[in-house]
Order: structure tokens, then C-alpha cells, then sequence
């Protein structure tokens, strides 16, 4: 051992597919039909596996409202733009993960919002119901005070609502969890489309570029020249990966 970090990956494909197959059947793959080449439920389960090993936290922001006095204290990467009537329209830095994404606007194979099926192995939203990644990793809270004790509060972010009790907000209710469709999800996509992007160039860099004729003969030539075709690529993850405006409604159900 070198005092480098350590991802035990197998452990969580082991006991989540397992659960997966008690739970949707034995048709449920987590490791890909092949056992090699997993779905998105798999890749899903290995993400979370490295994101734990590197130690990340999942505090990805906390909205905090007093919904009496009409205000909401934010945490660092979001920004209250204004507050009226159990409105908060709110502009975020910090994204949550997507689980799914609008159709069309994201990789022709990541999972779509409606069309993706939870008790499939090729859905992200299944695998989040065999490892704790949003508990753990992917946490956007929403928490109120002045609610009333027993009353229902229907909350409505971006075009989707859900109906919680008071005491659910004030322990707190995880938006990226109950929301799966969220005012993030086209952003996200095009974040994510632009990392693909820049994933598939890596690949055919390191599979022909680097193992060429020409990079036999010269391999600084070619590293040099495919980092420079590489580098827009880069570029173009930071320039997508701009600020969202979103807006979250508390209304009481009489």
C-alpha cells in the first residue's frame, strides 16, 4: 500500500444486487447482463461506492423558512432573490444530482424523466432505492419553522408539488429525493451532456490516438496535439455549469 485511498466496490454490487433481485426480480442485472458491463443502476452503485471512499459529505444546500414571518435563510452557494406570499425564488450555484433528465435534452441513454422505469436495472431512480445515495449524498433540504402541528403543507417546486405534513418540515424534507423532476434537470443535463462529450474524446484518445503509427514515432507530438483538441471540450463543462433560478412555493391545505 501506498497511504491511497481505498473503494470497495464490490461489497455494495454484491449486496444491492441482491436486494434488487428480492425486490424486482431475477432479471434485475446490477452488474449487466454480461456481468461485466452494468446499466445505469450499476454504474450508480459504483459512483456512490467512490464518491464515499473520497470521503464527500452531501451537503448540497439547505433552504431554511420561517414560514410566519415569510423568510428563508440560505446556505453558501444559493442565494434568496425574493420572498412573497410562500414564494421563494432562490438563484443556486450548487447543483443536486438528477436522476433523470427532460427528454431530449440530455445523452440519448441517460434515464429520461416519466419514461425511465424505477424497477429496472437501466434506471438510476431504482438503484437509489438499494444504496442510501441521497441520505448520503445528494442532499437539498428544505426546512420550515411557524408550521402548524398535524397541518399539511402542499410544496411546489419548479412544475411538480408534493403534499408533507408539518412535522416532515420540520425535520426536514431532501428535494432532490422527492423531486426527481426538478428545476435542476435541464441544466443538469446539458452539464452532463458536456462531460459525455468530453469522455468519449478521452476514449478515443487513449484507444487509437495514443496507440497510433504516429504516437509510436511521436508521443508528445500526439499527447500535445489531442490535449489541444481536448482542452475545448474541458472548457465547455465550466461554460454550462451556470447558476439556476428556481422557485419554491409553501402553501397550507385548508
Amino acid at each position: 500500500m501506498e497511504g491511497g485511498g481505498f473503494a470497495d466496490v464490490f461489497w455494495p454490487m454484491l449486496t444491492a444486487g441482491t436486494a434488487a433481485q428480492r425486490q424486482y426480480g431475477a432479471s434485475y442485472a446490477i452488474a449487466g447482463a454480461d456481468g461485466v458491463h452494468p446499466g445505469w443502476a450499476g454504474h450508480a452503485v459504483m459512483a456512490y461506492a467512490f464518491l464515499k471512499a473520497m470521503g464527500l459529505k452531501g451537503d448540497i444546500g439547505l433552504f431554511m423558512v420561517d414560514v410566519k414571518k415569510n423568510r428563508m435563510m440560505t446556505s453558501p452557494g444559493h442565494k434568496l432573490v425574493n420572498a412573497k406570499d410562500g414564494e421563494y425564488v432562490i438563484t443556486s450555484s450548487r447543483y443536486p444530482f438528477c436522476a433523470c433528465v427532460p427528454e431530449g435534452q440530455g445523452e440519448p441513454s441517460y434515464p429520461v424523466c416519466g419514461k425511465d422505469d424505477a424497477e429496472k436495472d437501466s434506471s438510476i431512480r431504482s438503484a437509489m432505492t438499494l444504496i442510501p445515495f441521497n441520505a448520503e449524498l445528494n442532499r437539498l433540504m428544505l426546512k420550515a419553522r411557524s408550521v402548524k402541528a398535524g397541518r399539511s403543507y402542499k410544496i411546489s417546486w419548479g412544475s411538480e408539488s408534493r403534499t408533507f405534513v408539518a412535522e416532515q418540515l420540520e425535520r426536514g424534507i431532501n428535494l432532490a429525493a422527492e423531486f426527481p423532476r426538478n428545476p435542476f434537470s435541464a441544466a443538469f443535463a446539458k452539464v452532463d451532456a458536456a462531460v459525455a462529450a468530453k469522455q468519449a474524446y478521452e476514449t478515443k484518445q487513449i484507444k487509437q490516438s495514443f496507440r497510433s503509427p504516429e504516437a509510436k514515432a511521436d508521443m508528445e507530438g500526439v499527447a500535445a496535439r489531442t490535449e489541444q483538441e481536448r482542452e475545448p471540450l474541458a472548457a465547455a463543462i465550466k461554460a454550462a455549469f451556470v447558476p439556476v433560478t428556481h422557485t419554491i412555493k409553501i402553501e397550507p391545505i385548508p
